[in-house]
């Protein structure tokens, strides 16, 4: 087992998801009498679970959205995917399988969810069963560092050699509460508007927008950590 696990995100690291499944969620949610752009839904929900992105807009509007209003929606962004959906960083998940990097995933989302972009986008094969962590196994969702920390724990890892790669200050908080390293990656369509990046950036930390620029982020995070 490598020396330090690498925590991915889903939606809008792994796969190139946001900015499909906002404008999908934008369209259901204005069917509720809730009005709000894709633009806006990215500023808002990006990294949130469905239950908090939920709950945000009924204390907003006092419009009342069903419990299993993400249920309902899937068909939609089952569709929406088979065409739209693109993986993000299928190289640099065949250069940490070929080094021995351990690796897992820590996503808001529902582990369904997960596992269908995943094998959509052909980058499952990088990922076993038992290394899939998802909201749905701990208390609180990001911000919170629940998820992290048991996603560290269950692969046998401390905070402290662990990695997170995060597109959003929802994972970023989150990653940071936990006591962990953090790289931020901008290279999914979600992330093209300046203010996206801006907002990431306040976070202190180092901004890849490519492959490229992660692969040598996380090798020299490695090497630090091992000087």
């Amino acid at each position: 087992m490598s020396k330090t696990l690498i925590i991915f995100d889903c939606d809008g690291v792994l796969v190139d998801s946001e900015f499909v499944s906002s404008r999908v969620f934008s369209e259901a949610v204005s069917e509720y009498g809730f009005t709000i752009s894709t633009e806006d839904c990215i500023k808002r929900f990006t990294g949130l679970c469905e239950k908090d992105c939920r709950q945000a807009i009924m204390e907003e509007s006092g419009i009342e959205i069903p419990n299993n209003y993400w249920s309902l929606l899937q068909p939609v962004l089952k569709k929406a995917y088979e065409t739209e959906l693109t993986a993000l960083l299928h190289p640099v998940l065949e250069i940490l399988d070929s080094l021995g990097i351990s690796r897992c995933v820590a996503s808001n989302s529902s582990r369904n969810h997960v596992v269908e972009c995943l094998e959509h986008t052909k980058q499952l094969k990088f990922f076993s069963d038992d290394t899939i962590f998802t909201s749905q196994q701990v208390p609180r969702a990001k911000p919170a560092p629940d998820l992290f920390l048991f996603a560290a724990e269950e692969m046998g890892f401390s905070p402290k050699d662990c990695i997170v790669i995060e597109d959003s200050s929802t994972g970023a908080n989150a990653a940071i509460a936990a006591g962990m390293k953090v790289l931020m990656y901008v290279g999914g369509s979600h992330a093209h508007f300046e203010w996206y990046r801006s907002k990431v950036s306040v976070h202190g930390k180092p901004i890849m927008s490519n492959c490229h620029e992660l692969s040598n982020a996380i090798k020299q995070a490695i090497e630090a950590k091992v000087t």
